[in-house]
Formats: structure tokens, sequence, C-alpha cells
């Protein structure tokens, strides 16, 4: 049976109709600019959003956070923009640098760095200080992979002060615009002021001096006061949505050389550093580009985690400072992300 539709006594000649369709599939199809900005930003990732600031309250102290999907763009920050200490993780500004250099010329990975007697510190951690010497050499590259997968704090002040010195680094990330993340000090610096010691590049502390420093006694109350204060110390310190944006912007390939590019993620790739934060909840066999740091209260990892069947990569920093135990901040850093991972795994 066929039901004909009642002709309304007000109908439109059937011209006029179809204009008026045409008219309003032209509106639908040609969206006004500001619909187009809105439809093509990253959906939010409202589930994850509550999950990460859910998972970061649970520790006591304070947690910075930035867990963004590579390709998408979607991004989840709790305390983004937060100034937290960076330790080891200023590594990574330090190794763009010196790949930016390799890129111009001014620097070649196998270029040889000759030791002289003041370039390793005793007690800074690492093989350099067991296995090298005065007048060995060492490639550039050599000491980029000591640096980022051990760690060496003695690699990394060599190659700071091969690539210029820490205003050198700092120069090229604000030459970057990169925005938030501070580049300061040379490790020794660093933490001879985590040890009390006001030394600074203005009064620089050498190696013998170094080593006395680091092995004096110092009473329960005098290493809470200095904690105390390097904790909120303004220099040496990254916001975590800064940091995430140099990973970000390095794997795209906006920053350095393509090969430059593969040298630094093989070599994040290579951490041995950490095996409980970033990679501690993933899947086994995962493949995390990180980079660790730890000093006292402080308890790091910042890297890229690649997703299986093709889904792209997490850019994960994240930032802890706190009293917990050491396994409850590795934990904190685990599961942000795994909830990262599960999250941008599955929705798409």
């Amino acid at each position: 049976m066929t039901v004909r539709a009642r002709r309304s006594p007000h109908h439109r000649p059937r011209a006029a109709l179809l204009a008026s369709v045409l008219l309003l599939g032209g509106l639908c199809a040609t969206p006004s600019p500001a619909l187009a900005r809105q439809a093509q930003a990253p959906a939010p990732a409202v589930a994850l959003q509550a999950e990460a600031e859910r998972l970061a309250a649970l520790l006591p102290g304070e947690v910075g956070a930035a867990l963004v999907h590579l390709e998408s763009g979607r991004a989840v920050y709790v305390n983004g923009d937060r100034a937290f200490p960076m330790a080891s993780t200023m590594k990574v500004p330090v190794a763009v640098h010196i790949l930016k250099l390799v890129d111009e010329g001014r620097l070649g990975l196998q270029q040889q760095v000759l030791l002289g007697p003041d370039d390793i510190y005793p007690d800074m951690g690492g093989p350099m200080d067991t296995h090298l010497s005065a007048g060995s050499a060492i490639t550039i590259r050599d000491l980029l992979h000591m640096m980022v997968t051990v760690s060496d704090n003695n690699a990394t002040d060599i190659l700071i002060r091969t690539g210029g010195g820490t205003a050198a680094v700092q120069q090229r990330m604000r030459a970057l615009g990169v925005d938030g993340l501070r580049v300061d000090r040379y490790i020794w610096e660093l933490l001879a002021n985590y040890y009390g010691d006001a030394a600074s590049q203005a009064r620089p502390l050498g190696p013998a001096a170094y080593g006395e420093l680091s092995r004096s006694e110092r009473s329960e109350a005098q290493r809470r006061t200095n904690m105390d204060a390097w904790n909120v110390d303004p220099r040496d310190t990254s916001s975590a949505r800064a940091m995430a944006q140099l990973l970000q912007r390095t794997w795209k390939g906006e920053i350095l050389s393509p090969e430059s590019t593969r040298v630094l993620q093989q070599i994040m790739l290579d951490t041995r550093t950490g095996s409980a934060r970033l990679r501690g909840m993933l899947p086994s066999g995962t493949p995390v580009a990180h980079k660790t740091g730890t000093v006292g209260d402080v308890i790091n990892d910042v890297g890229v985690i690649e997703l299986p069947n093709g889904r792209g990569h997490v850019v994960a920093a994240v930032f802890i400072r706190s009293r917990a135990s050491t396994e409850a901040r590795d934990a904190a850093i685990a599961q942000l992300a795994r909830a990262a991972h599960d999250y941008y795994l599955f929705v798409p």
C-alpha cells in the first residue's frame, strides 16, 4: 500500500524547493573557518585526563605530567606548566644541542675528545671515572651513548663543555622556541649545590675538592635542608609541557636531520636505567626510548612509547618531587605511562 503525502496549501514551487535544498547543502559543505578549525582540533582525551589526575593525586608530593599522542596531537597535562628539577633528564636537551652541532658541521660523531686531568670527577656515577683517565680519547657518539644510556655525568659535562657550555645549550633551546626549560649548570655544579656547596662556574670546584665534598658527612637535618633548597631552585628545571614539546618536535623530524634523529632515537631506546618507570607496567617488549633522572626527592622519566599495530607513539614526560619511597614514585610514573598507552591504543 502506497501512502501519498498531502500537498500543503502553502507549498513552494518545486524549483524554489530545490534551490533551498542546494543552498542548505552548500552551507553544510562549506563550513565557516571557525567550524573548520574546531573540526581540525584534536579531540580532548577526557577519560585519560581524569585518570591521570586521579593517579597523580595518589602520591604525596607533586607530579607534573604530559601524555601526548604524537600523531593525533591529543594530549593530557597534569600540572603541565609547573617547573620541576630535571635532574638527569636535562641530558635530553644537551643531546639535542650536540646533535644539532653535528648537523651544522661544527662537530662530528666520530670526532675524538682527548680527556684532560680535570675532566673526570670522582663519585659522579657512570663508567668514565672507572675506566678512563687523563690522556684517554673518546668519540662524541660514545659520550652521547654513555650520557643517555647509563646516565654518565662526566660524559655529560664533557659534552656540555665541547658544545660551548651551558649558555650555548640554553640559547639553543630559546632558538628552537622551547619555553619553560632551563639548562644552567654542569652536573658537577648541580650536585655540589645539592650537597650544600655554593660552587658555580664563577667559583668552580675541581675533581679533588668535589670528591671530598661528595664523601663528607652530613647530618640528616642538614641533608634535608640542602635538599629542600635544591628542590625549589629555579635553575635546571622544566615543565612537563616543555619537555614533551622538545621530544615531539624531535621525533617529528622538525629539529634534527633524519640521521641525527635516528641516532638519538636509537640511543634513547638503549637506556638501561629506570626499568620500573615508563617501562615498568607496559606490555613486555614495548619499545620505549627514554631518559631518567634521579636526585633526592626527584624522580623523573621522559621519552616516547611506541604503540603496537601502527597506532602511533605516546610522548610521556613525568616529573615527581615527593618524599614517598622510590618504589612508590617509580610506580606512579609506570601507572601514568600504562594509562596513556592503553587509552591512545584503544580510543581512536
